[in-house]
C-alpha cells in the first residue's frame, strides 16, 4: 500500500530449501558406520580434529525490518518469530515508520547507507531506489530457484525488476473498492450498493444521501490517483499511461470526461470540497461517519473497521461500473534488501522466508493485507467475515497495474498533484488541468530517454 498506495502487479515466493540444506547437513553421518565398541575410546583423528575445529558456531545477528503500516506490525512480527525459530541465531527488530515520514527517513538514510536491512518498497518509489544503486539484487536467489517468481498473482515480480535485474519480493497486492456507511443508506430508505451500480447510480445515489447543513455527504469525489479518478479515467474507456509508457493518457477525451464527472459531484454538493477533503482526509470523515461512500484501497480495510463509530455499520461493494468497464488499479508492495546492510546473508535468509508460502499464510490469516503468494487469499477474506472482502480478489483479474514502472515516473507523479490541486480548487478548469497534465507527462517520458 498508497501506498498505502502506488498500481499492476504481482508475483514470486521463496524456496530456501537449498540453502536450508546446506544449512542443516553439517553432521556427516559415515563416522558412525565403521566405528566398533572398542574404537570409541581412542583418540579422534588429526583430520577429524581439523573437521570439527572448522564448524564454527553460527554468529548471533539482529536484522531490522522497516515498514510503514502499525495495523500490519503484528503480522510481521509473528512471521519474524516464526523465521528465528528455524533460524534461532537470527533475530529481527520490525520497525515502524509512518507512511508520511517513510519515504522522508529512506531518501536521507539511502545516500547515508543507513537504509534497514530490510524494508518495504513500493511500486511508485522502486525506480529511484533501485538507479540509485540503494538495493541489493536478488537475480541470483531468483536463478537458483531459492525465489520462483511464478508463485506470486498478476506477474507482480514484474513490478520489482528493472532492466532484467530482480531486486523485490512480491509482499501482498491490492485493489479498490467502494466503502460505504450501511446506517447512512438504512436511514434513507436507500438499498446498499451492489455490482449493477454504474457512475450515473454512484452520483445520483451521493447527491440524495448528502445533508451539507449537517457536514453529511454521499461521496467523497476526491483529487487522487490510485484510489481515485484513475479508476474513474479507466472505466470510462481512458487511460493513464499508454502500454508502452510512451503517452500520456489524461488529455484523451474520455479520460478528460471521467475527471469532469467526478468533479461535477462537488459542485452539486454531493461531497465534500477540495479543501474539506484537504483538511481532512476522507476516509478519516467515513470512519466518523460523515461520508456515505469513498473509494478506498483494501490495505485501509483493518484501519477503518477499528473505528468504534463505524464499527459494524459499513461493508464493501465492487467500484461502478464505466461506460467501457469497471475500471480498477492493482498494486503490490515488496520487500526488499539494502546494498549496503552488514549482514546480506541473514537478511537474504529473512527475505527469502517473507516470500514464502508460511509467511502469506501468516499475512492472510492475521487479516494484515491480500498475499501475493498464490491460492492463499482465502484466509485473509475469511479473516472479517462479517466485511465483503471478496471483491478485492474479484476485482484484481481485470485491474491495471499502477503506472510506476518507467523512470519518468517519479518526475511527472510528483507534479501531477501540482498540477490537478489547481482544477480541484477552482483555479482552472478540469479540462485545462488534465491537458496541462498531459503536457507535462510527455515531456517528463521524452527527457528520460
Amino acid at each position: 500500500m498508497l501506498r498505502n498506495k502506488p498500481a499492476y502487479l504481482l508475483g514470486t515466493i521463496l524456496a530456501f530449501s537449498t540453502i536450508m540444506a546446506a544449512c542443516g547437513n553439517n553432521n556427516d553421518g559415515n563416522n558412525g558406520n565403521k566405528a566398533s565398541e572398542s574404537a570409541k575410546n581412542e583418540q579422534p583423528s588429526q583430520s577429524a580434529s581439523n573437521d570439527q575445529a572448522s564448524q564454527k558456531p553460527e554468529k548471533d545477528v539482529t536484522i531490522s525490518y522497516t515498514i510503514w503500516d502499525k495495523n500490519q506490525q503484528p503480522a510481521m512480527e509473528a512471521i519474524a518469530s516464526e523465521f528465528t525459530a528455524q533460524h534461532p541465531n537470527i533475530k529481527v527488530k520490525v520497525e515502524v515508520i509512518p507512511w508520511g515520514d517513510y519515504w522522508t527517513k529512506m531518501s536521507a538514510a539511502a545516500p547515508a547507507g543507513t537504509l534497514p536491512d530490510v524494508f518495504w518498497m513500493h511500486g511508485g518509489q522502486f525506480i529511484k531506489y533501485a538507479t540509485g544503486g540503494f538495493l541489493e539484487p536478488i537475480t541470483d536467489k531468483v536463478d537458483a530457484g531459492a525465489i520462483d517468481l511464478n508463485n506470486y498473482a498478476s506477474n507482480l515480480g514484474s513490478i520489482y525488476t528493472l532492466d532484467g535485474v530482480n531486486y523485490g519480493v512480491p509482499k501482498d497486492f491490492d485493489t479498490i473498492g467502494l466503502a460505504y456507511n450501511k446506517e447512512l443508506f438504512d436511514q434513507a430508505g436507500v438499498p446498499y450498493p451492489d455490482d449493477t451500480w454504474d457512475y450515473n447510480k454512484l452520483a445520483e445515489v451521493a447527491k440524495k444521501l448528502s445533508q451539507p447543513d449537517k457536514g453529511i455527504y454521499g461521496f467523497a469525489a476526491k483529487m487522487d490517483t490510485q484510489v481515485g479518478y484513475w479508476n474513474d479515467m479507466l472505466a470510462n474507456g481512458g487511460y493513464i499511461l499508454s502500454d508502452d509508457m510512451s503517452k500520456s493518457g489524461y488529455d484523451d477525451p474520455a479520460s478528460i470526461e471521467a475527471l469532469k464527472f467526478r468533479y461535477q459531484m462537488v459542485l452539486d454538493k454531493a461531497s465534500p470540497t477540495h479543501q474539506q477533503l484537504t483538511d481532512t482526509d476522507s476516509t478519516e470523515m467515513f470512519k466518523s461517519g460523515k461520508l456515505a461512500m469513498i473509494f478506498e484501497g483494501s490495505w485501509r480495510n483493518g484501519d477503518i473497521d477499528s473505528s468504534e463509530i463505524i464499527h459494524g455499520k459499513w461493508n464493501w461493494a465492487p467500484l461502478p461500473k464505466g461506460k467501457v468497464k469497471r475500471g480498477n488499479i492493482i498494486n503490490g508492495l515488496g520487500n526488499v534488501m539494502s546494498a549496503k546492510g552488514k549482514n546480506k546473508d541473514e537478511s537474504g535468509l529473512f527475505l527469502e522466508f517473507l516470500g514464502s508460502k508460511r509467511a502469506a499464510e501468516i499475512t492472510a490469516e492475521m487479516g494484515a493485507a491480500i498475499p501475493a503468494f498464490k491460492d492463499t487469499q482465502a484466509a485473509w477474506v475469511k479473516s472479517k467475515p462479517d466485511l465483503n472482502l471478496q471483491v478485492f480478489i474479484d476485482q484484481a483479474s481485470d485491474a491495471v497495474p499502477y503506472p510506476s514502472g518507467s523512470k519518468s515516473y517519479p518526475v511527472w507523479f510528483a507534479k501531477e498533484s501540482e498540477i490537478m490541486s489547481q482544477a480541484w480548487g477552482g483555479a482552472i478548469s478540469i479540462e485545462e488541468g488534465a491537458k496541462k497534465v498531459a503536457d507535462m507527462m510527455n515531456q517528463a517520458i521524452a527527457d528520460a530517454k
